[in-house]
């Protein structure tokens, strides 16, 4: 697959804060990609500066072959964009919003309303189309934002954490759209801080954090990549202290818990470990009912590379 969007060597100043740092990054077309990172990591600026609304400090963009400075006319209307809060008109209807929307993007009458009536389709909004906006669920409203961002029927569309605060039945609705719309031949370019709908979601992520492009790849890519302790839990019949402190003496083995029966032993090294383990156990005649190697998540690589430090 080709690039969609080609970034390169993208800076943002706030005077002596550097919020993008120089990043280098390209996104396919047809995919959806994850853009991922702790608040303040550089995410909402590097966002701005793509859809136009924002001037670098230097370096360059390329939307869908464009010059996001020089042709920043076309750009916007090849993109749709997917706030996180509610920004469109609460005191109008759904037809009316969208109505709107398209009134800004000068398309013609006989399109708007064909192109309404088919969003409001795909959006499952169609019931509610002379409802008054503000009185819609969260996740109805969600939908609307959806809706009034793919009006201009974009190559690209932006969806800026599209689920947070949602309830479990709105976030599987958003996300099966996201999916469908990509199906149809739309790039998504996706932030959130749901690490597990990043992982379930996108075909590729890139992690971000203090300006700087952390990590690039697939969720497995990316899990796979890092030098993290290995886990391995071992589910054993009343393992005693003593056995529980013969275990923190192996090698490698960084730490052990116990929680409900079940050891958490944390490793710098896997080679072997189940061999070895069971050996230790077979020699204190120490029964175990499982033992399992813990595959690490998008959260744990997540916290091991941004840390756990909180931010503003």
């Amino acid at each position: 697959m080709k690039a969609i969007i080609e970034i390169k060597n993208l800076t943002k100043k706030f005077g002596t804060l550097t919020a993008v740092n120089a990043i280098n990054l390209e996104v396919k077309e047809g995919e959806i990609f994850g853009f991922l990172g702790p608040n303040g990591a550089g995410k909402t600026t590097t966002i701005s500066m793509l859809n136009t609304l924002l001037k670098p400090t230097s370096g360059t963009a390329l939307v869908a072959g464009y010059d996001f400075i020089k042709d920043s006319s076309y750009v916007r209307g090849i993109i749709g964009v997917v706030p996180q809060s509610f920004s469109l008109f609460p005191e109008l209807t759904a037809e009316e919003n969208l109505t709107y929307i398209g009134k800004l993007y000068g398309m013609k009458d006989s399109v708007i309303k064909e192109r309404t009536a088919s969003l409001l389709k795909t959006v499952a909004l169609q019931e509610h189309k002379d409802r008054i906006s503000g009185t819609f669920s969260g996740g109805m409203k969600q939908r609307l934002s959806i809706a009034a961002g793919l009006m201009p029927q974009p190559k690209i569309l932006f969806m800026d954490e599209p689920t947070t605060g949602l309830d479990p039945q709105s976030r599987i609705a958003i996300r099966e759209l996201t999916r469908t719309l990509n199906n149809s031949g739309i790039t998504i370019f996706y932030t959130t801080h749901d690490m597990e709908e990043a992982d379930k979601l996108c075909d590729r992520i890139a992690i971000m954090d203090k300006g700087n492009i952390i990590a690039l790849g697939t969720s497995e890519e990316i899990k796979h990549s890092i030098k993290a302790e290995h886990i391995v839990e071992i589910e054993l019949e009343s393992p005693s202290n003593q056995l529980i402190s013969e275990l923190r003496k192996m090698p490698h083995v960084v730490s052990v818990h116990q929680s409900n029966g079940i050891l958490n032993i944390r490793l710098s090294r896997k080679d072997g470990i189940f061999h070895k383990l069971s050996d230790f156990f077979y020699k204190r005649r120490q029964k175990v009912l499982e033992i399992r190697m813990k595959e690490h998540s998008l959260e744990d690589v997540f916290i091991h590379l941004t840390k756990k430090d909180l931010r503003e």
